[in-house]
């Protein structure tokens, strides 16, 4: 059927629909290149696809965006080290602590650029190497002055404070923690996991060392000092023993007071350890009893066993509630009893793998989550939204799920969990990818804490 127009609106209608036609192709088509980081990685291509797309010359301005996406693409598979480097680079905040070096090594980065929109690989393979080196060079300064100086400041303020009599032990590792993130920053600041993690307890041996130094010399000028503090520790296990219906009356010394404390804690978990063993002889039993059973029997003891784990999971959910902004940070459980912490506010630069250093805090928290859940094994998944080539989007999906699983495996180095790590791409979206809102939500990493397996039973 065909629709009749009077007059100006059919003209209307004839001139309007090339313009709303056009414009979804070249939103597509820019978006595609700019998911793919064409703006940096083929300027030149994408600047001459903006400028034709703006003279609706869109035979041109498709092909240049096609090339500025395939140039891309060629950056990204053949040079992913050099652009990892240069976005840890820019990450650690390089143009700020040495700026000619972070500007000569962008100079060096836009020469391969060049070199490769130029389709000359040979020139860009050769320039690569000094970009490399220069990339590093600025990454390893920044990355020094981002993880290395904080503590050598709080290490000279601790020792301004006597920290180095007062606290020796805390001083020593934070000193010998010190040389580690030197020797780390300097062999491989790519390890930004174990780097952060590093920094960051080596500074809180350090703050320690700065507290107890100035404690200790406070109590030199005003010993009355020591009086104040030691009934302030008092009041504290007091406060503690009244949680625990505990009446400490009877103790004579603070070293009664803590052993009635540590002992009451001690019956209370020996308790908790006699009813969870009583408990587990009970599931066993019934397992033992499921197993003679028929499979409609077997299936109510597995639905059983994921609704125990469903009500442990959520109690512990309710614990970290509070730890966690929900803009920022998602848990829930499956249907299958698996827990899920959804990264939502992990914003990686675009087509990078790096995390930023204010995600870092977030992830610390997320740490404490998988930290909860001990007896689980982890999966890190990397998800993207539609926008951009799939093989590329596949790629770096798989590349940030691995950089978030190496900041978990430095985490945990002496936990020995589990932890693996897999890159959906664009397959599995939680929202409409024809909407910003629903790209931003796509766009994702989620930590998967896994249900135990149901226990076999021994014949």
């Amino acid at each position: 059927m065909h629709k009749v127009f009077s007059g100006g609106l059919f003209i209307a209608a004839i001139l309007l629909s090339p313009l709303a036609a056009w414009s979804a192709e070249s939103s597509a088509l820019l978006q595609e290149a700019e998911a793919v980081r064409a703006e940096e990685l083929s300027p030149v291509a994408y600047n001459a696809a903006k400028d034709a797309y703006a003279q609706r010359q869109i035979g041109t301005a498709d092909m240049q965006a096609q090339q500025a996406i395939t140039n891309s693409l060629i950056m990204s598979r053949t040079f992913p080290k050099l652009i990892e480097s240069r976005d840890r680079m820019n990450a650690s905040g390089a143009i700020d602590v040495r700026k000619e070096l972070a500007e000569r090594a962008e100079e060096a980065f836009d020469r391969v650029v060049a070199a490769v929109e130029a389709g000359d690989m040979r020139r860009a393979k050769k320039d690569s190497e000094n970009a490399e080196l220069l990339t590093y060079q600025a990454e390893v300064v920044a990355a020094r002055e981002q993880l290395t100086r904080p503590i050598a400041k709080a290490l000279s303020a601790a020792r301004k404070e006597d920290g180095n009599r007062y606290a020796p032990k805390s001083f020593a590792k934070a000193n010998e923690g010190m040389k580690r993130v030197e020797r780390l920053v300097s062999s491989n600041p790519a390890a930004r996991g174990q780097l952060y993690n590093e920094s960051r307890n080596s500074l809180e041996m350090a703050q320690a060392a700065l507290e107890i130094g100035r404690f200790g010399k406070q109590i030199k000028r005003k010993p009355e000092t020591a009086e104040a503090w030691f009934n302030s520790r008092d009041n504290d296990m007091s406060a503690i023993a009244k949680h625990l219906n505990l009446n400490l009356g009877g103790a004579k010394s603070h070293t009664e007071r803590v052993k009635l404390i540590t002992d009451a804690i001690d019956q209370m978990r020996s308790s908790y350890d006699e009813q969870l063993a009583d408990a587990r002889k009970q599931i066993n039993k019934l397992q033992g009893n499921l197993a003679e059973l028929d499979d409609t029997r077997t299936s109510l003891g597995k639905a059983r066993y994921v609704l125990k784990l469903k009500r442990e999971a959520e109690a512990k959910i309710a614990q970290l509630a509070s730890l966690f902004d929900p803009s920022q940070v998602e848990l829930f459980l499956t249907t299958d009893a698996d827990v899920i912490i959804r990264m939502k506010a992990m914003n990686f630069p675009s087509g990078s793998a790096i995390v930023p250093a204010r995600s870092y805090d977030l992830m610390e928290l997320a740490s404490k989550a998988v930290d909860l859940f001990g007896d689980r094994a982890v999966r890190v998944e990397g998800h993207t939204d539609s926008v951009g080539n799939d093989e590329y989007n596949q790629a770096l999906s798989e590349r940030r799920a691995v950089t978030v699983k190496e900041y978990l495996d430095a985490r945990f180095a002496e936990n020995n969990r589990t932890i693996t790590s897999v890159g959906f791409g664009e397959e599995r979206p939680i929202a409409n990818n024809e909407k910003a809102e629903g790209r931003g939500k796509n766009r994702r990493i989620d930590i998967v804490l896994i249900a135990p397996p149901i226990p076999t039973t021994k014949p």
